[in-house]
């Protein structure tokens, strides 16, 4: 939060950061605004990504997958921001791309449901759209041009990890490579 005398951030509560995630995650572009532009909420977000990449490995009972999961979904959130600021024009400058990384980070809050069965496809397509409005709000695209930003870095992500999850990694999900 930042104090209206001096200017400065202070932060936020974890409770006042949970607010704000969930927020984040109901699409409301105020709270997208104020996160982007909030130097602490990184530490917040990064917790809870590597707690929703983390949960996504319990149902394989293999703890180094629990592991893997929790700094791979780090990775892939600055992958992603990176791809998303890449395709949005990299002569944006680096507050565009902390702000989106600050975003994504918190709305990582969704990866949660992913304990709920079935959820998985539901929490993906929820993340697409989260990310979109957060395009369009850090770097004031379109809704058309954010779309297109969002799902080329989508796409190129995922190719990456399934190649990732099904060569070397695929002992984490008995998936076979050949």
């Amino acid at each position: 939060m930042q104090d209206r005398d001096t200017g400065q951030f202070e932060p936020a509560s974890t409770l006042g950061y949970f607010k704000k995630a969930i927020e984040v995650v109901k699409l409301n572009k105020l709270a997208m605004a104020q996160v982007a532009t909030d130097p602490n909420a990184i530490r917040f977000g990064i917790t809870v990504t590597a707690i929703g990449g983390a949960l996504a490995f319990i149902p394989g009972k293999d703890p180094v997958g629990v592991l893997v999961g929790a700094l791979f979904s780090i990775l892939t959130l600055f992958l992603f921001a990176g791809f998303v600021h890449l395709f949005c024009g990299y002569s944006k400058g680096k507050e565009e791309f902390m702000g989106f990384v600050r975003i994504i980070a918190l709305s990582g809050i969704v990866d949660w449901a992913v304990i709920i069965p079935f959820a998985g496809l539901f929490v993906t397509i929820w993340s697409v759209v989260i990310a979109i409005v957060a395009a369009q709000e850090v770097y004031h695209l379109t809704r058309s041009k954010a779309t297109f930003t969002v799902l080329m870095s989508a796409l190129t992500l995922w190719t990456m990890t399934f190649m990732i999850f099904s060569g070397p990694l695929s002992f984490l999900y008995e998936i076979s490579g050949q």
